[in-house]
Parts: structure tokens; sequence; C-alpha cells
């Protein structure tokens, strides 16, 4: 296994060929080119120029509003970021698929046959969906169910506001709606870091009364009762934070007696009804879940990266990674952290320098609790490893 990333500056459009190439492999089993919308070198001319150079056996590409590059974070500017891999003993299987198609697939059955791999299979998706025209969360929750435990991970393309205006491209094929992607399986082991950028505060509660995605009660009492109790006992920091935004933390393991960061899916605390002291979330909840209130700021997101990759390695005996893809939402970056690269260093402190590529995303793709979610404000990184 052997990865080679690249990225470049725009400067005129055989600079960046050339920059993007230099030192290339002969070739590879699988490209995948991220390049700002921004660039006036558009992506299909690049890719097939690259693909003159290297022998790329599968590549796909998106637009998107900033990228990363191995050692650095460009955002706002025209950038491209480039990786290759070479995976012997890996089958690398390309997909796309459209809002149609998602509808008309009902079984199982359908689903294997559309992607030709099964279950048993242990594969690995990664994903690059437009963010206008396609049921993400339709998609995996179907994935979910019909792949359990097999990881999904990507980000939504970035590189525009309206629909159609995104460039997907698969192989030779040019998309400007739904997901394309590529499903690994053989000789690969991904491991994900999905940080969510949020710290707890107060205990955990279970949830006694729900309906949807609202909570009606925690422990038997309102909601809202609950939660003004634990920002009686946060620290002023905190009770600024939760007066921006407070988040809910759904377990993801019931069986678990203790609780810590990665347990928990984030998401946001859309509103409060007064009257009722229901509280609804950005998305369903049951009765008998554990939940737990949560904070974000830089701070925050930096101690919760900092800490998910620090357990990854010493879990795995700091073994180091072959490459790494990592999707990172767009309000991160420079927007939150206010330096440079700030998420692209804490990922190579920790796992070692290798080579990496991804951009900056209008939604972040990956698992939590062994389930795919789409996220926000989150880190979704992808280390590989051989299996």
């Amino acid at each position: 296994m052997e990865f080679f990333s690249r990225m470049t500056k725009t400067i005129g459009s055989q600079d960046i060929l050339r920059e993007l190439t230099e030192g290339h492999p002969e070739a590879a089993d699988l490209g995948i080119l991220f390049i700002s919308a921004e660039n006036p070198y558009q992506a299909a001319p690049l890719l097939d120029a690259i693909r003159q150079r290297i022998k790329v056996r599968h590549f796909m590409a998106c637009t998107c509003a900033g990228i990363i590059g191995s050692q650095e974070e460009i955002e706002g500017l025209p950038a491209s970021s480039l990786i290759l891999a070479k995976l012997p003993g890996v089958k690398v299987v390309p997909f796309v698929m459209n809002q149609i198609q998602l509808e008309a697939i009902r079984r199982p059955e359908d689903w294997y046959n559309f992607f030709e791999i099964y279950p048993s299979e242990a594969p690995i998706f990664l994903t690059l969906p437009d963010p206008f025209m396609f049921d993400m969360n339709r998609f995996l929750d179907e994935m979910n169910s019909v792949y359990p435990k097999c990881p999904v991970v990507g980000g939504l393309a970035s590189g525009a506001l309206r629909p159609g205006e995104n460039t997907l491209i698969l192989d030779n094929e040019k998309f400007n709606e739904g997901l394309i992607g590529f499903i690994l399986s053989g000789n690969v082991r991904v491991e994900t870091i999905v940080s969510q950028g949020c710290r707890p505060i107060g205990e955990t509660f279970i949830v006694t009364k729900a309906e949807g995605n609202v909570i009606y009660t925690l422990a038997g009492r309102p909601l809202i009762d609950v939660l003004r109790d634990v920002l009686k006992n946060v620290s002023s920091e905190d009770k600024a934070l939760a007066q921006e935004a407070v988040f809910v933390g759904v377990a993801m393991d019931e069986y678990k007696h203790s609780f810590k960061r990665g347990d928990f899916l984030i998401r946001g605390l859309m509103g409060i009804d007064q009257n009722s002291g229901a509280g609804a979330i950005a998305d369903y909840v049951k009765t008998g879940q554990t939940v737990q209130f949560h904070v974000r700021d830089a701070k925050s997101a930096r101690e919760d990266l900092q800490e998910l990759l620090n357990s990854q390695q010493t879990q795995k005996n700091y073994q180091k990674p072959y490459g790494a893809l990592v999707f990172c939402c767009n309000g991160r970056g420079q927007n939150l952290f206010q330096v440079k690269n700030h998420d692209i260093n804490i990922i190579q402190k920790y796992v070692g320098t290798v080579p990496a590529a991804g951009f900056f995303c209008a939604g972040e793709i990956g698992p939590v609790g062994g389930n795919n979610f789409l996220h926000g404000f989150t880190n979704s990184i992808a280390l590989f490893y051989p299996r």
C-alpha cells in the first residue's frame, strides 16, 4: 500500500499540473482531486491532464470552497489537492447514484445488486455527494440497515451556492448532482475519526418521553427544567457559550455505563417550547436513550480532535497510517480557530507525517457508534492501513 499527495495554489495551468504531479508514481489504483471553485483552471481539464501523465485506474473529483493538503489548508483562494493510492489486493469499485435511483431501491437485494458487493466483504464507502439534489440522510439510513458496521466517509461538495453549479467527476463522466464514490474491499482497513467539536456539560440523562425529534422529559422532568439546572452549575464561560447555542449528545451505545468523547452523536437544540418545556433537536430521538448537553467553541473543537486522535493512536499502538482523507466543515478553519492550518497540523502531529488530502465541506459524513451520519461543524478523517 502506498499513497502520494500534492497540493498547489493557482499560478497557471501548466504550473498547477507540474506541481500536482511532481515526483508522481507511474500508475495508481485510485485518485481523488479536490479543486477550489474559484480556480480558473477547471476540474475536468485538469483531471484529463493528470490522467495523461499518470495511469490511474479510477479517479474522482469535486469542486469545493477550500482545500486541505498534507501540510496546509487553503480557504477562499484558488487551489487544488491531489491524492493517489496504490492498493495491492484491494478491489476498487466506482459508483454513481442520483435521487431517482435512491428512491427506486427498496430491498436489501436491490442494494447488493446496485453496488455488486455484499456486507460479508466488509466494504468501505468513500463518497462525494452534491448537497442540493440528493437526500444523503436517507441514503445513510439505508446503508446503516443494509451494510451494518460498514463505514461511509466523505464530504458534501461545497463549491456552489445553488443547485447544478458543483462539479463531480467519476472516471470519464461529469455530474452536477447526485452522489459519486468508491467502494473498497479486500486488503484495506480504514480507521475513522469523527470529531464533532463539542464538550459535555452536566450529567447524562435518560429520555423518559420523546416523539420524533422532540424530547419532552428527561429523568421524568421537562427538558427546560433539566437544562436550567445544568446551566446553574457550569462555569461562566460555558453559560456564555450556551447563550449562543446548546447541543444535545445522543449516546450511541446504551449498554455503556460511562461515556466519553466519541460516544455521542451531536445534534443542535433547535428550540424549546416555553409552555410544555419540550425541546426539538436536529434528529430523531427515542424514549430510553441517554443524552447529555454539550457546548462548542474553538477550545472544545481543538480538545475534541486532539483527544480522539490520541485515543485512536494509543489503541492502535501508534501504528502509522499509509494515507489520510480529511473532510472538514467549512465553518472550522481560520474562521473558528483564528490560525492557519489548525486541523491538519494536529492530525499530522498525532498520526505522523502521512500523505493527506481533503477539503472544506458543506457537510461531513462519518460513523459514530458504528452507524453512519451526516454531520455539521465536524472533521471526519479516514486513516488507511493494510488489513
